[in-house]
């Protein structure tokens, strides 16, 4: 990076000063392993060094994330998290609370709070919800995604298959381009597959979010055998589209998902969390 002068210099040292994630965490649940850092990246080093964990599988140790070329990332309109593919742009705060098998992390950009909640929804899948709001003060578009680089072939000959039909935007390069702002380079279609060294990445177009209002929708990432059991596995947790990486003997596959609640379906859970509410204050007066 070249400054043209000292004080674009000063304030490029005092943002990473701000920004720089301050800590990391792996959580399991015995058979899986999951590394999670301050930005809700799936990696457990700061410094991408040998000793991180990524996704992996504990009872031989094959960990899809945290080896070959590390990366995997998250964005928000213009603001992104992308501490292995290059840097991380726009994010303001970062912070990250755990059990021993489930994280929380919080980041905070100009325009929106991420919350993103990292817990098992079966062995091998994990699930990633995400709570987004709007804090800017007024209406805005927005548009999240995540990318992973997923490395299931030693010889980096892999395929990317799109089991059940697609309807978000998709990229089967895993270090596309980490900013929401720019189009991806290599979508999949229905029925099509890819074959190079590959990885995963869906864009959730969540329309515009009023003032103060919060969308949510869930990530689902996997690690398991073949294409076609892992691709139902997945199904089955609630990913809606779904990614497959396979290496070449299709022993072992990674996959992301994604699910995108209609705003619908959420005013109508909110209705329904109110209705329960009130009956239970009527209750006890009903029983005086």
């Amino acid at each position: 990076m070249t400054f043209k002068g000292f004080a674009a210099g000063a304030v490029f040292v005092a943002w990473m000063a701000a920004a720089a994630p301050a800590g990391a965490v792996v959580i399991s649940n015995g058979a899986y392993s999951v590394g999670v850092n301050d930005y809700g990246q799936l990696l457990d080093s700061a410094d991408g060094g040998s000793t991180g964990v990524g996704f992996r599988r504990e009872s031989d140790g094959v960990d899809v994330i945290f080896s070959g070329a590390l990366r995997d990332s998250w964005g928000v309109n213009g603001a992104f998290a992308d501490e292995y593919g290059g840097y991380s742009d726009g994010l303001l705060s970062a912070s990250l609370t755990s059990t021993a098998n489930s994280a929380v992390s919080t980041v905070t950009t100009a325009d929106f709070s991420v919350v993103q909640s990292f817990s098992f929804v079966s062995d091998n899948v994990l699930a990633i919800k995400v709570a987004l709001t709007n804090i800017s003060g007024g209406d805005l578009d927005a548009v999240f995604q995540r990318l992973a680089d997923f490395d299931t072939d030693p010889a980096s000959d892999e395929t990317v298959s799109d089991p059940y039909g697609n309807h978000a935007e998709n990229t089967t390069y895993g270090f596309d381009d980490a900013s929401t702002l720019n189009p991806w380079s290599f979508p999949l279609c229905y029925a099509c597959t890819a074959n190079y060294d590959a990885g995963a990445g869906f864009r959730a177009n969540l329309g515009t979010l009023t003032a103060g209002s919060t969308r949510y929708f869930t990530y689902f990432y996997g690690l398991g055998g073949g294409t076609a059991e892992l691709a139902s596995q997945m199904q089955a947790a609630g990913a809606k589209n779904i990614l497959v990486v396979s290496g070449s003997d299709n022993t072992l596959s990674a996959a992301m998902g994604l699910a995108v609640p209609e705003p619908s379906t959420w005013a109508m859970m909110l209705l329904g969390f109110f209705g329960l509410g009130a009956m239970l204050r009527r209750r006890p007066a009903a029983l005086a």
